[in-house]
């Protein structure tokens, strides 16, 4: 009985750190520092991972394995009052990571020169529901980079999309919105480098 009674807390005990170890991060309360978790967790399960703010937009770009850093930016727009308004000025959360870790800035909207410019024009993308619709092929891409976009309209409707291939346009949209935040995520991608190199 007592072999019964240790072989159940072994297993109990064994599943409450698997689970923990699978916990999802929660990535809107992060800040500024570095995280033994990779881009692809909020990337690929946004809806398990992300509390997405009124009018906030988050972009990424994560790279297959071995092939370089990929980089997220999250505009939280702060407008989570009980009508929507403001509670505090907007900000700009800028991580570089791979599958494994991620170093990331949290910044004020306005520290970003770009942010503003990026941000407008992301806001005036559409998502085109028939790409390729005319043109579809049975191949799947089973390695490449993958290009996301999540979005919580004003209306609180919470939009995600996710793209591997190539020559969709919101695809573009996105990897020139990145290319433009990269100085801003400078001291994120420091970070992740010298992480890299212990």
């Amino acid at each position: 009985m007592k072999t019964g009674i240790a072989l159940l807390a072994l297993t109990l005990s064994s599943c409450a750190s698997l689970s923990e170890e699978r916990r999802p991060l929660e990535w809107s309360s992060l800040g500024t520092g570095c995280y033994d978790r990779g881009l692809s967790e909020v990337l690929f399960w946004p809806d398990r991972s992300l509390e997405i703010g009124l009018t906030d937009i988050r972009i990424g770009r994560l790279p297959d394995t071995g092939q370089g850093p990929g980089m997220l930016a999250h505009f939280r727009r702060r407008l989570d009052g009980p009508f929507g308004q403001s509670t505090a000025p907007p900000e700009l959360f800028l991580a570089v990571g791979d599958w494994k870790r991620t170093c990331a800035v949290l910044i004020q909207h306005s520290a970003c020169p770009a942010a503003q410019e990026v941000y407008a024009h992301l806001a005036s993308q559409s998502i085109p529901i028939g790409f390729a619709f005319d043109d579809p092929t049975a191949f799947t891409v089973m390695h490449g980079t993958i290009h996301a976009l999540s979005v919580t309209d004003g209306q609180g409707n919470q939009t995600d999309w996710s793209f591997v291939g190539l020559d969709h346009p919101l695809q573009d949209a996105v990897a020139r919105s990145l290319d433009k935040l990269e100085s801003c995520a400078a001291p994120a991608m420091v970070a992740f480098q010298q992480l890299a190199e212990k």
